[in-house]
């Protein structure tokens, strides 16, 4: 049988995201769904807006095809849902109820996406790259990205798959566990390099152990000095540290409307030893979208917000779970922005010129299915967002195993800054005049 117009679009928008994947069966129901939306489509009046998310004859339809793939297919709106703009034609068409989902992904952020991802792999050929963008303060996302070289037969989204050694976001949380139990102080020193936290085991700062001397507790986060991280754990009370970790969602899942979400772990903290390594994020497994969330609870004032594609057309009022205080998750912001603002900070590189940016690095060795690391790989990421003192958005890269020379890899700011800044830059701009 030959295909129809609408299945050979669907085949357009699918190559265009590889990281998409999609069953006969539900190519021929969306294709069905498309016919009977096109012609409420031809009424828009700003249908080129649509357009611009990826290009081609299928552009108008790229973001209904996501939604089909993060939601049941019963939730998936209707054309007149797609733009509030358009609300009076869609009326024309039949009533909307209070319970109608829309989408909250963005054409024109999902476009500076998916240029961010094609210039990184242009450059590095990584294996795999993960972006999303969300506003922290009602926890919907914006738009996300993946470029993946993947078995056919994985059928975990990338972006709720539980990945080890979350060293991005869990130390974020160590530090709000800290300043919330009253353990943290700024001006506090301690000495870095080598710490022997019980007998014949060591922490090691990223230096070889060597470490900067003696210096405040705000330059050893600013160096991501694992002694810090070490000894800040320590002034935790027991068990209070995993107590927070699962407040901040770790170890369960968001509830994301993604299907084949996974939970992940928060790592054992039975020994000095384990708790100041789960301290520094190297230990247990989190899912990018557990990152996003709990880092979206620093950066809106404490309340942890479930992620969502879909949203109530009307009346829809996103509420949070308070994790933390106002005044703890101001003052980790504070610290955040002094790692990306002044040195000697090590994310230097992701400070924009128009706004504050609050934010840290993770870079961790790969590991194998065993769980014993791999020489010579490493995924990098960067979780922030701005402005830094009343946040509108909030990025997430994670850039995996890039093809660069061993100096860069050491850092890996040269990789993620850029698609970081110019995800954040172009969109908080077309946010302003929008």
């Amino acid at each position: 049988m030959t295909p129809s117009f609408e299945e050979k679009e669907i085949s357009t928008v699918l190559q265009s995201f590889p990281s998409l994947q999609m069953d006969e069966d539900k190519r021929r129901e969306i294709a069905s769904h498309n016919r009977r939306e096109r012609e409420l489509l031809k009424q828009m009046k700003r249908r080129k807006r649509y357009a611009k998310v990826i290009g081609g004859v299928a552009a108008s339809f790229a973001l209904l095809f996501i939604a089909y793939q993060w939601m049941p297919s019963e939730a998936v709106p209707s054309a007149q849902q797609m733009s509030a703009e358009e609300d009076q034609t869609a009326q024309a068409a039949g009533p909307t109820s209070q319970t109608d989902k829309v989408l909250t992904l963005d054409s024109q952020i999902q476009e500076y996406i998916e240029e961010a991802i094609h210039k990184t792999s242009k450059a590095y050929q990584p294996q795999n790259m993960t972006v999303i963008v969300t506003d922290p303060n009602t926890g919907e996302i914006l738009g996300m990205g993946n470029l993946k070289k993947q078995n056919d037969n994985d059928r975990v989204p990338d972006i709720v798959k539980a990945k080890p050694d979350p060293v991005a976001a869990f130390p974020i949380v160590t530090l709000a566990a800290a300043i919330e139990e009253g353990k943290y102080d700024d001006n506090e020193t301690y000495k870095s390099g080598t710490y022997e936290i019980t007998p014949g085991k060591f922490i090691k700062d990223h230096n070889v152990g060597y470490g900067w001397g003696q210096i405040t507790y705000l330059e050893g986060i600013q160096r991501s000095s694992h002694v810090a991280f070490a000894k800040l754990s320590e002034q935790i009370p027991d068990d209070s540290l995993q107590q927070y970790f699962e407040r901040f969602g770790f170890g369960a899942k968001t509830g994301t409307e993604q299907i084949n979400e996974q939970p992940g772990k928060i790592p054992n903290m039975d020994t000095p030893y384990d708790k100041a390594m789960a301290a520094y994020g190297l230990g247990g497994s989190a899912s990018a979208i557990q990152q996003v969330a709990a880092v979206g609870a620093i950066a809106n004032g404490g309340e942890l917000m479930k992620p969502h594609v879909t949203r109530e057309e009307k009346n829809h009022i996103d509420k949070g779970r308070r994790v933390i205080s106002e005044e703890t998750a101001k003052q980790v912001r504070e610290v955040l922005e002094v790692i990306v603002k002044n040195k000697p900070g090590s994310d230097t590189a992701f400070s924009i010129k128009e706004h504050a940016v609050a934010g840290r690095t993770g870079i961790v060795q790969k590991r194998d299915q065993r769980g014993n690391f791999i020489e010579g790989k490493y995924t990098y990421s960067f979780i922030g967002f701005a402005p830094s003192d009343d946040p509108k958005l909030l990025v997430y890269i994670a850039v995996d195993d890039p093809e660069t020379d061993l100096w860069v890899k050491l850092w890996g700011q040269e990789i993620v800054a850029p698609p970081f800044k110019e995800i954040m830059v172009n969109s908080l701009q077309y946010l302003q005049h929008r």
